[in-house]
C-alpha cells in the first residue's frame, strides 16, 4: 500500500505532540513510524545554550539585523544647485584707497593761503556730516568756483602733481599679487582727467587706469558703474570693487550687482568702518595685502 494511502485525503496531517514522559525526546511517537526518538546523553549545565534569555531578564538583541530599507525608496532631499561665484577682475577707487590725499589738500591750503592745518580739519568736519569734501574750499571761500580755481592753479604751475611717494605702501604688490593670481586690474575713481594722466605716468601694475571726468559721469552714479564693467571686461558680479567711501563705493556698486570690499583707510574709511553703511560690503579690509587671500578662498 501507497504511503499514506490509509489516511483520507481531506484529513489534515496530525502534529506530534511534546512528549510528556521524561526522557523519551522533545516527541513522542512518530505518527508514521510509531518509534520514539531516543534519549540523547546528557549536557552539562555549564555547556547548555539558551535559546532565549531566563524569565525576568531583558530580552536580548534579535538574532538578526533588521532589513535596511532600499535605497531607491527612501525620500531624497530636493535636488539643489550650488552657485560658484567666480571673480575675474578687481576694480580699485583711487583717493585714499590708492593714492595719499595729503598732497592734494595741502595745495588747495597753500592756494587759498590758509594753514594745512586747518584745511585739513574742514576737510573732516564736512566728511563727518557726510557732506562733499569740496564743501571745505567753500567753507573757507564762499562762491569760489572751484573748476576756476583749478584751472588757475594749473596754468601757475601749481596744479596736480603725483609721484612713487604718494601711492600707500600696500599698492604695488597687493596688484601685483592680484594680477599673478590672473585677475584683471583696474582703476576707476572721481578724479580729474590730469591725475589720470599722472596714474599712468606711475605705470602701476594695472590693465587699465580711467577717472571720472575722462567718462563724463561720475560716482555714485550707475553710469560710472556701467563704465566700470566695460572696462573689467566682466560682469558685474564677477567684479569687485575696491572703496573707502559708503556713498561713493560700497552702496552704488552693491545696487549695480557689483561685490564690493571696502577698505578702512583714510578719513571716510576710519569714519564708517563697522557702521550700518559699509555693512553690505561683502568684505572689510586694513590693507590691500587681504584682499587676494579673500576673493582666492
Amino acid at each position: 500500500m501507497a504511503f499514506g494511502a490509509d489516511r483520507p485525503r481531506d484529513q489534515p496531517r496530525a502534529r506530534a505532540e511534546p512528549c510528556q514522559v521524561s526522557g523519551l525526546g522533545r516527541y513522542g511517537p512518530s505518527p508514521h513510524t510509531g518509534r520514539t526518538r531516543a534519549p540523547g546523553p546528557e549536557v552539562p549545565a555549564h555547556l547548555r545554550v539558551s535559546r532565549r534569555p531566563p524569565a525576568g531578564s531583558p530580552a536580548g538583541p534579535p538574532l538578526r539585523s533588521p532589513p535596511r530599507p532600499c535605497p531607491a525608496l527612501l525620500p531624497r532631499a530636493p535636488f539643489r544647485r550650488r552657485l560658484v561665484r567666480v571673480i575675474r577682475a578687481v576694480a580699485f577707487d583711487i583717493g585714499e584707497t590708492l593714492v595719499r590725499d595729503d598732497r592734494y589738500w595741502a595745495g588747495w591750503a597753500d592756494w587759498l593761503g590758509v594753514p594745512r592745518h586747518t584745511m585739513a580739519a574742514l576737510v573732516g568736519a564736512v566728511v563727518g556730516q557726510g557732506r562733499d569734501s569740496g564743501d571745505a574750499l567753500r567753507l573757507l571761500r564762499p562762491g569760489i568756483d572751484i573748476g576756476a580755481e583749478y584751472r588757475a592753479r594749473e596754468a601757475a604751475g601749481r596744479g596736480e602733481h603725483l609721484d612713487e611717494s604718494d601711492l600707500h605702501p600696500d599698492v604695488r604688490p597687493a596688484l601685483t599679487a592680484l594680477r599673478e593670481a590672473g585677475f584683471r586690474v583696474v582703476v576707476a575713481g572721481n578724479q580729474t582727467a590730469r591725475a589720470g594722466q599722472l596714474l599712468r605716468a606711475l605705470d602701476l601694475p594695472a590693465d587699465a587706469v580711467a577717472t571720472s571726468e575722462e567718462w563724463g559721469v561720475a560716482k555714485p552714479s550707475a553710469g560710472f558703474y556701467a563704465r566700470v564693467t566695460e572696462l573689467a571686461d566682466a560682469a558685474p558680479q564677477e567684479i569687485v570693487y575696491v572703496g573707502d567711501h559708503p556713498v561713493n563705493d560700497v552702496a552704488p556698486a552693491k545696487a549695480y550687482g557689483l561685490r564690493v570690499a571696502h577698505l578702512r583707510r583714510g578719513p571716510w574709511g576710519h569714519l564708517w568702518a563697522g557702521t550700518p553703511e559699509t555693512e553690505p560690503a561683502d568684505w572689510h579690509l586694513d590693507s590691500l595685502h587681504d584682499l587676494r587671500g579673500l576673493i582666492t578662498s
